[in-house]
C-alpha cells in the first residue's frame, strides 16, 4: 500500500465509495475533475448562528418571562400565607390582651374589697410594676389606704414609680408592710 496518513481501511473505502457513486461511462473523466468547493464549516456555523440568533433570544426571554410568572406566583402565594399568620397572631393577641385586661380588672376589684393592711402584705411581695399597676387602678382611697399602710420607704418607691420618676426601681425589702 502507498504510504498514507490515513488507516489502511480507510482508503479502500473511500476508492471503492468513488467507484460506485460515479457513473460507469465517465469513471475516468470524473476521477480527473476536482471536486466542487466544499463551503467552510465555520462560514456554515456563523450563518447558522446569525439566523437563530433572535429566535434563541426571544424564546429564552419568554422562557425567563414564564419563569418569573412562576417566582411571581409562588410569591404571591407566600405573601397570602403570610398575611393569614399575621392575622391569626393579630387574632391572639388582641384574645390575650383581652383576658390580660379581664384579669387587671379582677385584681383591682379584689384588692379595692381587700382591707388596706392585707393588701398592702400582698401588693409588698409582688413584682414591683405589678404592684404599681393595681395600685394606678384602684380607686384613690383605697389606693392611699394601702399605702398608708405599707412600711414608708416602699410606699414612697411605689409613689414614685406611678409618677413615673423611679421607672428602674428596685425592691429593697420583702415585706413592705409596717409592723405594729
Amino acid at each position: 500500500m502507498a504510504h498514507s496518513n490515513f488507516p489502511a481501511g480507510t482508503l479502500r473505502y473511500a476508492v471503492l465509495a468513488a467507484f460506485l457513486l460515479v457513473p460507469f461511462g465517465a469513471g475516468a473523466e470524473a476521477l480527473k475533475t476536482t471536486p466542487a468547493a466544499v463551503p467552510s464549516s465555520t462560514t456554515d456555523a456563523a450563518n447558522f448562528c446569525a439566523s437563530i440568533r433572535d429566535p434563541a433570544a426571544e424564546a429564552r426571554f419568554a422562557w425567563q418571562a414564564e419563569q418569573l410568572k412562576v417566582l411571581e406566583a409562588k410569591l404571591s402565594d407566600t405573601l397570602k400565607k403570610l398575611e393569614a399568620r399575621k392575622a391569626e397572631l393579630q387574632a391572639m393577641t388582641d384574645r390575650r390582651d383581652a383576658e390580660a385586661k379581664q384579669v387587671e380588672a379582677r385584681m383591682t376589684d379584689i384588692f379595692t374589697r381587700m382591707r388596706p393592711d392585707a393588701a398592702a402584705l400582698q401588693l409588698a411581695a409582688m413584682d414591683p410594676s405589678m404592684a404599681v399597676s393595681v395600685l394606678g387602678k384602684l380607686p384613690p382611697r383605697a389606693a392611699s389606704a394601702v399605702l398608708n399602710e405599707m412600711e414608708a420607704s416602699r410606699a414612697a418607691q411605689l409613689a414614685e414609680a406611678m409618677g413615673g420618676r423611679n421607672p428602674n426601681f428596685r425592691k429593697t425589702q420583702t415585706n413592705g408592710a409596717q409592723s405594729r
